[in-house]
């Protein structure tokens, strides 16, 4: 019954889990982008590498 008299009431704890939910949503972002690039750039170059590219990107 207390939740139905609250109706849409959020409580502090609700408001603490979601921002703790978007704070690592927002750390995995941050700290992913930047790797997957690197990752990205070293295949890329590995592969002309294998076709016989010796320089990428110069």
């Amino acid at each position: 019954m207390d939740i139905a008299r609250h109706g849409l009431q959020e409580t502090a704890m609700d408001m603490s889990r979601e921002l703790l939910a978007y704070a690592i949503i927002g750390l995995v972002v941050v700290i992913g982008a930047p790797l997957l690039g690197v990752m990205l750039h070293r295949r890329k170059r590995r592969r002309l590498r294998q076709r016989g590219i010796k320089k990428y990107g110069h």
